[in-house]
């Protein structure tokens, strides 16, 4: 019986001492951090004892302000995930930056990175994902027209190589700043079947989508953009993921790390949608599959690599 009661006491120790708040650090306040907040929330709604404390947008020294049973802190965005780490210079707790840019976070995380400590899911699409859309979408397309800025040069030769080995053919030009883009696309849309738009804030951003995408109608070339914003605007089509959808997969790693798993290498979201501009495809004499049919396919294709 005093066996029983020690075993007991120990177990409640233990259930006691465990560190059940989750931390979430958000850049600023508005619709698509709220949606992240929520999803995370749902996510783990039925996770018992499992607590969530959200700190002031993107505030100095918000991470110190954590409780001491904080397992994890979630930083939403470049600032968040600056000003967490920032704070965290003896990686007090595991950090798991979200929905920042994967040359983002290379730049803000510590080099060597202690991969236990501090991961990230990138808000950008994998370049392989972006290339079997392509090849979805535009099956006789083979040349991909590519405006280069500074922060995606070094990820060139190996989307040269991903092209290759898919049967295509990357035309490219470099751009050191958004005074060169229409020179460089005046260049490539010339010889190219499909122009594939990646951001770079010095580049190819929101104040130069008009003119790429205005660009690009007159050669009538296709864009495949990386966001639902950016087909709105004028591009045929994208792969994007919705703050939910990084939401959800943000929690499903925080569910494995409270239960004694380990923070998962940096990646790619694993979730994502499809958006087809349909009165663009028609202009384009473009005769195109719905956005879930597109998902299934590029679902199907990366669950059997």
């Amino acid at each position: 019986m005093l066996r029983y009661a020690m075993g007991t006491a120990g177990v409640l120790l233990c259930l006691c001492a465990q560190a059940n708040t989750l931390g979430i650090v958000t850049s600023g306040q508005g619709a698509a951090y709220e949606e992240f907040v929520e999803a995370v929330r749902t996510e783990l709604k039925s996770v018992p004892g499992l607590k969530i404390q959200l700190l002031a947008p993107g505030a100095e020294g918000a991470a110190a302000r954590l409780p001491d049973d904080t397992f994890m802190v979630l930083a939403v965005g470049v600032q968040a995930t600056r000003t967490t780490l920032a704070a965290q210079a003896e990686s007090r707790w595991p950090l798991l930056s979200v929905m920042v840019p994967r040359t983002s976070f290379d730049a803000l995380s510590p080099v060597p990175r202690n991969a236990r400590r501090i991961s990230a899911i990138y808000i950008d699409q994998p370049p392989q994902r972006q290339l079997e859309l392509i090849r979805i979408l535009l099956p006789t397309a083979r040349k991909i027209a590519l405006v280069v800025g500074p922060t995606n040069q070094r990820d060139l030769d190996a989307l040269r190589t991903l092209a290759t080995a898919k049967g295509l053919a990357l035309v490219t030009e470099k751009a050191a700043r958004d005074t060169e883009l229409y020179p460089a696309l005046q260049s490539v849309l010339r010889s190219s079947d499909v122009l594939l738009a990646l951001p770079d804030p010095y580049v190819i951003n929101v104040s130069t989508a008009q003119n790429l995408l205005l660009t690009a109608f007159r050669f009538r070339v296709p864009v495949i953009g990386y966001s639902a914003a950016y087909v709105r605007a004028g591009a045929l089509a994208a792969a994007y993921s919705t703050p939910r959808q990084i939401g959800q997969e943000a929690a499903q790693v925080a569910r494995q790390l409270w239960r004694g798993g380990a923070l998962p290498t940096p990646r790619y979201p694993r979730n994502f949608s499809i958006a087809i501009n349909r009165p663009l495809a028609e202009s384009l004499g473009l005769n195109l599959p719905d956005e879930a049919a597109v998902q299934q396919r590029l679902q199907a294709l990366e669950s059997s690599e």
